[in-house]
């Protein structure tokens, strides 16, 4: 079954949406959950910890393997699985099943890389910045949406049950969707003959020497740059506001909304942004500098701000430019990528982000106990000043899919 691209691109929304909105109802209950099981915080962190640590390995592998048989089976398989999961969590009471349910999900929850990758097939290159820019719009209202849902339904008797099973019943929507509406453009180079499980996987982790990561290199590091400040300033970031404001919890979810609004607004300004003021910015140098200058700008003005009202005009600011930041990386990597390994690319890039989640807890605690807890912030600030000096030495050339492929 073939589907029109156009009605394509709307179920790759609404399929975007379902997953982000599933896993942020039930951000805000997970780690309350844990610890009324009797978990110590270094446990919680330990299975966020575990889980960014699966991701970072699985990453590539999943979108390799992609490559190989296809984004729709592999968009199937891993929702049936990671479903599943997400309905178990909310039934199991041992925290060791938990941790493995968890090591479970990180392997296989990697459905926004293969929506990605989908686009990346399937969309007009000139498009796909757009369309890029819409998705992390979209991810924005899930994040505005989803904690807020998921706070309601925790004061119910078994609510964090309820919220496990809503999630599980969304994602299972997903495999749907993707059955249906997500289907792979005919592929010559899909094989022919049906190979093993254990022969496919062996075959995804081969064709990952396959890819010129030196190509890839500069992109990578503005991406981990980028996720490790975002992550030092995300630290604990609920406690340090109610601290550093002497505000209720109430007051500092709903600046994470506003935050996540603001988000929501760049993404849908990033076409507009890019044909106004980056034209000729053929090879995203310029709109790397900026961002990264105005992201660490943006950290400092939150470090030394004595006041509630000029710390969200400056967090204004901040989102604005990370969320440029994150579109132009994103379609910056597609372009380079040679059609074939935009699945290995893609699951790369994420294994990237959670290298980030993975290293960030620790460094923030760290200085935390040091200093104090707006001393992360400061940190944040000199990360992505050092995303300045990256930026500023990619190539004036850079060299497009086409070229490489």
């Amino acid at each position: 079954m073939t589907v029109n691209i156009n009605k394509k691109i709307r179920w790759i929304y609404v399929a975007s949406f379902l997953d982000l909105f599933a896993v942020s109802l039930i951000l805000p209950s997970m780690s309350a959950h844990l610890k009324s099981l009797g978990a110590s915080y270094f446990l919680i962190g330990g299975m966020t910890s575990i889980y960014a640590c699966t991701q970072l390995i699985s990453g590539p592998i999943i979108g390799s393997w992609s490559d190989k048989i296809g984004r729709q089976n592999i968009f199937i398989a891993t929702y049936i699985i990671v479903s599943c999961c997400y309905l178990l969590v909310g039934f199991i009471n041992s925290l060791y099943a938990i941790l493995i349910v968890r090591a479970v999900i990180g392997v296989f929850k990697h459905g926004q890389v293969l929506l990605r990758t989908i686009v990346t097939d399937q969309v007009p290159l000139e498009k796909q910045t757009q369309l890029f820019g819409q998705l992390k719009s979209v991810a924005g209202i899930s994040f505005t949406l989803g904690p807020a849902i998921g706070g309601h339904l925790t004061e119910f008797e078994n609510g964090f049950t309820y919220i496990c099973c809503c999630a599980g019943i969304l994602l299972a929507i997903n495999i749907v969707i993707g059955y249906l509406y997500l289907d792979d453009l005919p592929n010559e180079k899909l094989p022919k003959k049906v190979k093993s499980l254990k022969e496919n996987i062996v075959e995804a982790v081969r064709s990952l020497s396959d890819v010129n990561w030196i190509t890839f290199g500069k992109i990578f590091a503005l991406k981990f740059i980028l996720d490790m400040s975002a992550g030092l300033f995300h630290s604990n970031y609920n406690l340090k506001l109610q601290h550093r404001f002497n505000i209720s919890p109430k007051l500092s979810g709903y600046t994470i909304a506003f935050q996540s609004f603001v988000g929501v607004i760049t993404g849908i300004f990033i076409s507009y942004i890019n044909n106004k003021f980056y034209k000729n910015d053929e090879n995203y140098r310029r709109r790397n500098i900026h961002g990264f200058m105005f992201t660490s700008i943006a950290y400092l003005g939150i470090f030394f701000t004595t006041h509630l009202t000029i710390f969200l005009l400056w967090t204004t600011i901040l989102t604005s430019s990370r969320m440029f930041l994150r579109i132009i990386l994103t379609d910056m990597l597609m372009k380079k990528c040679p059609p074939s390994q935009t699945g290995s690319i893609a699951g790369s890039a994420n294994s990237v982000s959670n290298l980030a989640r993975l290293i960030t807890p620790l460094t923030a605690g760290f200085f935390e106990d040091l200093w104090s807890t707006n001393s992360v912030n400061f940190l944040a600030a000199i990360v992505a000043a050092i995303g300045i000096f990256v930026s500023w030495n990619i190539e004036r050339t850079t060299e497009v899919r086409e070229k490489i492929s």
